[in-house]
């Protein structure tokens, strides 16, 4: 006996389906914008997609986008100020917002299209050969932007310390993190480096961030009237928090000057603040400095000549 074949699975196939578009009846502009409406371009299976398909298709996904972006904008502006949602966190649940009303438009759109789910079986090996080829930093930098979004270890207006350089959080995108220091300047960041390096947040948990001035004052000097006229200087400004402890320290017999460290808490707006309220409060340092006679040295050599042994002296001429 002979067994019974299975029929193959079928798998989804796009062929051209014969149509006239004009007909044969003589030139009619209404019967020809019709038929090219209707005209299939396409079979894939047993599903015939027409003209009309995609261009209703790509209209509800345009419709679909701007819809997502105009929503989540005003939810951002609107909705969650009234809910005393902070501006990292609204930020970041309207970036979320958007994606998931983007991600819904493509969907509605593929169905208006009548492109039946199965198709994404077909390609789905084309799909994941590509990533892997040419798009896996995009994907990685994506789904890097979704974790930052979700999980928040930088928001949008932290100020936060990458290699070495401080900057103001300024947009978190779906590929790249905008970060703006206090000369201006953007500098734009992987997502997936975030992530995979080292990043300081000074405003994690709270924008309080502790600072610190150094100075150096000569050997001889009186060190505890040092000690007052920093406290001094730090006190006498005004953005400096008062409700947290502040120090100063002698922390080093140096080459040429006993060097001190004054410690305090402040609350800057971006980078450029927190430099400007140091700059204060070194400008006032001196002024106090000066006023109490005490001398910040600067780094100088002493040269010693023998004068035990003659010094011999060689002239030097033209030869010849």
């Amino acid at each position: 006996m002979q067994a019974a074949s299975t029929p193959a699975e079928e798998t989804p196939t796009f062929a051209p389906v014969d149509q006239d578009p004009i007909g044969a009846e003589g030139f009619d502009p209404v019967a020809l914008a019709g038929q090219i409406w209707d005209y299939r371009l396409f079979r894939v299976g047993d599903t015939e997609v027409a003209v009309s398909q995609i261009v209703i298709a790509v209209l509800v996904l345009v419709a679909g986008v701007l819809a997502a972006r105009l929503i989540a904008t005003r939810v951002g502006q609107r909705v969650l100020p009234r809910m005393r949602v902070n501006k990292g966190a609204a930020s970041a649940l309207q970036a979320i917002l958007y994606y998931t009303l983007l991600a819904v438009a493509v969907m509605i759109a593929l169905q208006v299209a009548g492109v039946p789910l199965t198709v994404f079986t077909l390609f789905g090996g084309i799909v994941a050969l590509g990533v892997g080829f040419g798009s896996q930093n995009i994907v990685s930098n994506f789904i890097s932007g979704l974790i930052i979004l979700i999980e928040r270890p930088i928001s949008v207006g932290d100020l936060v310390v990458i290699d070495d350089k401080m900057g103001t959080v300024k947009r978190i995108g779906a590929r790249a993190t905008h970060i703006e220091d206090y000369l201006g300047t953007t500098v734009i960041i992987p997502n997936s480096y975030i992530l995979e390096n080292r990043i300081s947040n000074l405003w994690l948990p709270t924008s309080r961030v502790r600072s610190s001035v150094t100075v150096g004052v000569a050997y001889g000097s009186d060190t505890a009237l040092v000690t007052r006229l920093l406290e001094q200087a730090v006190h006498e400004n005004d953005r400096v928090l008062n409700d947290r402890e502040s120090a100063v320290l002698f922390t080093d017999f140096a080459d040429s000057a006993l060097v001190f460290e004054t410690h305090f808490w402040i609350q800057p707006k971006n980078t450029l603040d927190k430099l400007t309220i140091e700059s204060k409060i070194r400008y006032r340092i001196d002024e106090l400095f000066r006023e109490h006679k005490v001398q910040i040295p600067f780094p100088q050599r002493d040269t010693n000549l023998k004068t035990d042994q003659p010094i011999e002296v060689r002239l030097a001429g033209n030869k010849g």
